[in-house]
């Protein structure tokens, strides 16, 4: 079992959101704008998401800048920490393709060479978007000559 538990990528990987900024209405941030201008404070400003994937020895490996787009951070955080419970270590890092350690040989989570890889550890990639007019495709995709 522990091995098991060895494998998952949680026991190698940890996230977290940094989240700076105050989430409100425009009404409310010009009304507390103007009252900092007033009162010489700092200006509030709009919040600013960031997600991060930190290996065991506290490095990034994976960071994507939400800017103002805090529910889609928060929605990828959640899904992250989904899969840092139930995927296997190798899966997790093909997913958000991340470079192994070099001391992984070490640690014994190395797939073995004959080792054929399953179905679902497979890489993950964005979905092609399809060729036309306005995806950069050219006059013969057009059928112009």
């Amino acid at each position: 079992m522990s091995e098991d538990l060895q494998r998952l990528a949680a026991a190698h990987y940890r996230v977290e959101r940094e989240t700076s900024g105050l989430m409100m209405r425009k009404r409310l941030r010009r009304k507390a704008t103007e009252q900092a201008i007033e009162h010489g404070d700092a200006i509030p400003t709009g919040p600013q998401d960031v997600v991060r994937i930190y290996d065991r020895e506290g490095d990034v490996v994976f960071e994507r800048d939400w800017g103002s787009n805090r529910p889609d951070a928060i929605a990828q955080e959640a899904q992250i920490i989904d899969d840092l419970l139930h995927l296997n270590v190798l899966v997790f890092r093909a997913k958000y393709a991340i470079v192994p350690p070099e001391d992984e040989a070490i640690s014994g989570i190395v797939a073995q060479p004959n080792q054929q890889q399953a179905p679902n550890q497979a890489t993950v990639e964005a979905p092609s978007e399809p060729a036309g007019p306005d995806r950069g495709a050219g006059p013969e995709a057009l059928g112009a000559s």
